[in-house]
């Protein structure tokens, strides 16, 4: 063992001292925002807040996922239980370096704080960066350097995206609709081929399957539909229940039609399932809110 390996493993075991139920119930809930909570909050971000904004937000956020994927295998780096199997009998999938959920999460979160641009939510977005990170190290999912390593790694994405965006939006505005569409289509179709024969991690088509559903959905959502996710606050928390509402009915009723031995037939009811589950996200939904008068829409530029 390495003596920074070793380092990072005993900084572990000295925070694991402290745990408590209290604060492991609390550090849940903290660890569960950078991971499974995204299926609520990310849905009332992109029907609530100004769409064309929170896509791109929605587009990184997609992106420095399948970064965080690339360089875990490029990397091979264990994490912690892997080192050190009595440091906690949780198991997650996946290297240790860089931590996606705090990747991730930091991407997210100082992403909608330069578009707030009100100190008093740098200060909460921060925070949440932060105890997310440390909610990894807690649990004994991640050594402190691959917590270090998904920061560094979101401040590169954070650093490419405000340089480029300009000249990419520029790009893609020039594109006709059905242009885009074969373009996202090729590439999204190549990452699954790439992940289901070729690194055979069939596991990641889910995420492309989503991915797919949800660009395809934003494109026609932006250039066809307009929806711009404004209104008084009484249509957006009616949109909120109302989407949300449908989302989990949905995946509670499609959850029942996954065999239960990962086979070819999995993971095509998978890449379906998860496909209409984006196209809801991104259009299915703001569809809806169009035709009930909760959303408005953009105006036409001449």
């Amino acid at each position: 063992m390495t003596d920074l390996l070793q380092w990072g493993l005993d900084f572990v075991a000295w925070i694991q001292q402290y745990r408590n139920p209290v604060s492991d119930e609390l550090m849940q809930h903290i660890t569960d925002l950078g991971g499974k909570y995204y299926i609520y909050f990310l849905p009332l971000l992109i029907w609530c807040l100004n769409f064309r904004f929170v896509i791109r937000i929605c587009t990184m956020f997609l992106l420095s996922f399948f970064i965080n994927v690339c360089f875990k295998d490029v990397l091979t780096l264990p994490r912690p239980f892997d080192v050190d199997p009595d440091i906690t009998p949780n198991r997650e999938w996946g290297y240790g370096m860089p931590s996606g959920h705090s990747q991730n999460s930091a991407l997210l979160w100082i992403m909608l704080a330069i578009g707030v641009a009100k100190r008093w939510f740098w200060f909460i977005a921060l925070s949440i960066g932060l105890l997310i990170g440390f909610s990894r190290v807690y649990f004994g999912l991640h050594f402190p350097g691959d917590i270090l390593g998904g920061w560094l790694l979101a401040g590169i994405l954070l650093w490419a995206y405000y340089a480029w965006e300009d000249r990419v939006s520029s790009g893609l505005n020039k594109l006709s609709t059905s242009q885009l569409l074969a373009g996202f289509t090729f590439i999204m179709v190549g990452l699954g081929f790439l992940y289901m024969s070729v690194l055979e991690m069939p596991i990641m088509t889910g995420l492309v399957a989503i991915s797919f559903g949800f660009g395809s959905g934003a494109i026609f959502t932006i250039r066809i539909l307009r929806y711009n996710g404004f209104g008084s606050l009484w249509k957006r928390i009616l949109r909120g229940v109302l989407g949300l509402s449908v989302l989990i009915f949905y995946l509670k009723f499609t959850g029942s039609l996954f065999p239960e031995t990962k086979d070819l037939e999995y993971y095509r009811v998978l890449i379906i399932v998860n496909t209409i589950a984006g196209l809801w996200l991104s259009l299915g939904a703001p569809l809806i809110f169009s035709l009930l008068l909760l959303g408005g829409r953009y105006p036409v530029k001449n």
